[in-house]
């Protein structure tokens, strides 16, 4: 973060922001989470995924084609034009997540109705609300969880590095990019993820394992997914947070909407130039 005598104007108001959030997260923790009466109401409402696991083998190889054979094919396309190392990546990283939509779709479509790993529908004004809570319960809880981790990172000489895209932020003037940049971010990202690794990854173990290797298993395959030393633990304490949230709710529609607006607040942050 810069020091306080060098911030923009915009810099000071996406800290104040930042700062509303938090304190509106821990509102939203005691209030939803914590507080007596939250407590007494709690109900779990994600329902067993009986899906047989050489058939959620089978889900993990269509999400494996789908993100490699078209982003394959794309690289190829690509390696003798103009676009740049930055223009590529984002491309790339475009295509490989349309690719795993596409295989989904074709999974859901070939196993039927016991592939579906949905809860019961729930209303869209339901699935907004719980995600804008998840999203503010989950940011104090990372914000700390990132600043103990930064200090352990020093002292542990363990590399401070940042994820590509994050890079790309800081670094690029092209408002191309920076644009496409955040449509993948907060469109593409958050729907394959939290399929993959919610409704998916986090809901088979659930029906098989005990709840707390569920949760543990899927949140630090998460973190580890993203190849960053500074955003392993946040990361997947955020995970954590996302598992406890579907658990409760039963709707991925819920962690889709908290991953976008968590994604959205990071560009906000690294954009006004007070974090990474």
């Amino acid at each position: 973060m810069n020091p306080p005598d060098a911030m923009t104007p915009g810099a000071i108001a996406a800290a104040g922001f930042e700062i509303a959030v938090a304190v509106a997260g821990v509102w939203a923790l005691w209030a939803a989470v914590l507080a007596p009466s939250a407590r007494a109401r709690r109900t779990l409402r994600l329902t067993p995924w009986l899906l047989p696991p050489l058939d959620f083998a089978c889900f993990l190889c269509f999400v494996f084609v789908g993100a490699t054979i078209p982003s394959a094919g794309v690289g190829y396309l690509v390696r003798n034009t103009h676009l740049g190392s930055d223009g590529v990546l984002i491309l790339g990283s475009s295509v490989m997540h349309l690719g795993i939509l596409l295989g989904l779709a074709g999974f859901f479509r070939a196993f039927g109705a016991r592939s579906n790993p949905s809860g019961p529908p729930v209303p869209a004004g339901q699935i907004l609300q719980t995600g804008l809570v998840t999203f503010l319960i989950a940011m104090p809880i990372v914000d700390v969880t990132s600043i103990g981790w930064d200090y352990c990172l020093v002292h542990l000489g363990l590399p401070d590095d940042r994820q590509a895209m994050v890079e790309i932020l800081q670094n690029s003037h092209s408002k191309l990019l920076v644009g496409s940049l955040m449509a993948v971010a907060t469109l593409l990202v958050p729907l394959t993820e939290e399929i993959i690794f919610r409704a998916g990854l986090f809901r088979f173990l659930r029906t098989r394992t005990p709840r707390w290797a569920a949760i543990l298993v899927s949140a630090l395959i998460f973190g580890a997914m993203h190849q960053s030393w500074s955003g392993f633990v946040p990361l997947t304490v955020l995970a954590v947070v996302f598992c406890l949230a579907y658990e409760r709710t039963g709707s991925i529609g819920t962690t889709i909407v908290a991953h976008a607006l968590f994604n959205l607040n990071t560009f906000v942050i690294v954009a006004a130039g007070i974090g990474s």
